[in-house]
């Protein structure tokens, strides 16, 4: 492998432990209970091997690695093994928020001299809030990490606290007082292309997460069968890998994303983005090649000549390199005919181009994301991959944007048009959530909604919910059937019957597996979902 050989942290001393947490209970009829958020944030091996490489002992434990191997698996334990000195959570993603405050709660009790940190999108968002109610965590680090973590791990806070000061983008406690440094500090080109974000040494039980299911399903099933059984329907057969590290940011500003050029801004302090050199990115590449992963999800596309210019770029390396891999890569915007071919020419077999018109309405395509284009633009781009033999993921949304039936109606149009004319295309649809930082987020009047989830309790509670998940709590109401102002939870209901009877392939099979659930739950093989709590939480 590109990456450096280390040790195994088997009975070793930490000085740093980076924790990635899933959502442990989500749910959903057809999936009963599953994991959910079980692919971490592709910076935290590029903060592991840069602390690695400063000297510190360093490891990655993944949440849903460890419940994979062993469904007893304690955390505490490994704690107690290990007595890492610093240990800091990856807070992303806002569903896992309770699951990874319940870790932060019990590292703090069973470690109590240990200093515990959060770092990531939601947290950076929140960050206020947490402080404020989760006395546990120690302190936030604001936006990106690699300098302050550096700083973090020489200060020695445990014999020093007030050189925390000095660290930027750092919220800490001091005495009972939230400290709020300056956040000063944003990656730049120099900084990101000397990270290495595919060193799987750091990673404990690495060589499971390739073969993990995104979405692995909870059973009371005894270990060993339960792991097979997981394997056997969610295993990921062409071993991609979430996210190759191409760059940072986004141009962009989709009325839905919580990762927007504007939420960039409001978050990371971020202006405009910055890309790694095509010659990290290709040894990226090949360690995951020689990991064993088949490919990459790709999702870092600004806005052109910049991003084509590039990606003809590396495309022409991979393929003077003889470098096989397939590319699922998501296009911000219509790829433009010179892309479509360089892709055709390097790409392998599985891979595709991920594009998001969201609805078929031109009008509401315009209000939802900046650089929209027409249905005709949309055709052409499709019917030219077409002749080319590329394949084309086409993902629709609704849920905020529609304002009545005839809205969903236009859009089921458009998909029946594209399976008509499009021999390459596969069509999904999903209903959207509220994420924090969204332009509708932070501004729902502009866009007519009704939040119902907003603030950092109201996002708490709905992910404390015993039948959370992404399509069934949506945080919003809209005048979709006559009332804007109707019940959150009677809406909720009625997207997601409109989803299944509308946009769903697999209903016979949903009706079944939802059978089959409920006689698991009531003679004990599957479990029942339950309400959830953070212990410690103010």
């Amino acid at each position: 492998m590109h990456s450096q050989n280390i040790e195994s942290a088997s009975g070793q001393q930490l000085d740093l432990l980076l924790v990635d947490v899933p959502r442990f209970q989500t749910y959903y009829p057809a999936l009963n209970i599953y994991l959910s958020c079980n692919r971490m944030a592709i910076g935290l091996l590029g903060l592991a091997d840069l602390a690695h490489r400063k000297g510190f002992v360093t490891r990655i434990l993944h949440g849903g690695v460890e419940h994979a191997i062993n469904k007893n698996f304690s955390f505490s334990q490994y704690l107690k093994k290990h007595k890492p000195k610093y240990i800091g959570f990856s807070q992303h993603f806002h569903q896992n928020l309770v699951d990874t405050l319940q870790w932060a709660s019990e590292a703090k009790e069973v470690l109590p001299d240990s200093f515990i940190f959060l770092g990531g999108f939601t947290s950076t968002f929140f960050v206020s809030e947490i402080m404020d109610s989760a006395p546990f965590v120690d302190a936030v680090c604001k936006g990106d990490a690699e300098i302050p973590l550096v700083e973090m791990l020489t200060s020695n806070v445990q014999q020093n606290q007030e050189k925390l000061r000095e660290i930027p983008n750092l919220v800490w406690r001091n005495n009972g007082e939230i400290v709020e440094n300056e956040q000063s500090y944003i990656v730049d080109e120099k900084i990101i292309n000397e990270l290495n974000f595919t060193n799987f040494n750091m990673f404990e039980h690495a060589e499971v997460y390739i073969d993990i299911p995104k979405a692995p399903m909870r059973t009371n099933i005894p270990g060993g069968f339960d792991r097979k059984l997981n394997l056997l329907l969610g295993r990921d057969k062409n071993k991609v890998y979430w996210g190759l590290p191409v760059g940072r940011g986004c141009v962009y500003n989709c009325s839905y994303c919580g990762g927007g050029g504007k939420a960039q801004l409001l978050i990371n302090k971020r202006k405009g983005v910055v890309f790694r050199t095509h010659e990290n990115v290709i040894n990226s590449i090949k360690d995951l090649i020689n990991f064993g992963f088949k490919g990459s999800y790709v999702s870092f596309d600004p806005t052109p000549p910049l991003s084509e210019e590039y990606y003809s770029r590396l495309f022409q390396m991979m393929r003077e390199q003889g470098l096989q891999f397939n590319i699922l890569f998501s296009a911000w915007r219509l790829p433009t005919n010179k892309f479509i071919e360089e892709f055709a020419k390097t790409a392998g077999p599985q891979s595709a181009i991920l594009i998001s018109p969201e609805m078929g309405s031109e009008e509401k395509r315009k209000l939802t994301r900046p650089n929209s284009y027409s249905n005709a633009e949309l055709f052409e781009t499709l019917e030219y991959a077409d002749q080319l033999g590329v394949r084309t993921n086409i993902y629709f949304s609704f849920g905020a944007m529609e304002k009545s039936i005839a809205d969903i109606e236009e859009t089921i149009e458009l998909q029946k048009e594209i399976k008509k004319r499009i021999t390459n295309a596969s069509i999904e649809a999903f209903l959207i959530e509220t994420e924090p930082g969204s332009s509708w987020h932070m501004n729902p009047e502009k866009y007519d909604i009704n939040l119902h989830r907003q603030s950092f309790d109201e996002f708490l509670f709905d992910h404390c919910s015993a039948q959370y998940s992404s399509m069934t709590n949506l945080g919003y109401t809209t005048e979709m059937f006559g009332d804007k102002d109707m019940d959150v939870e009677e809406f909720n209901k009625k997207m997601l019957k409109i989803r299944c009877r509308k946009f769903c392939n697999m209903r016979l099979k949903c009706i079944l597996m939802r059978g089959i659930w409920a006689v698991g739950r009531a003679v004990g093989l599957v479990p029942t979902p339950k309400k959830l709590t953070i212990n410690g939480l103010k």
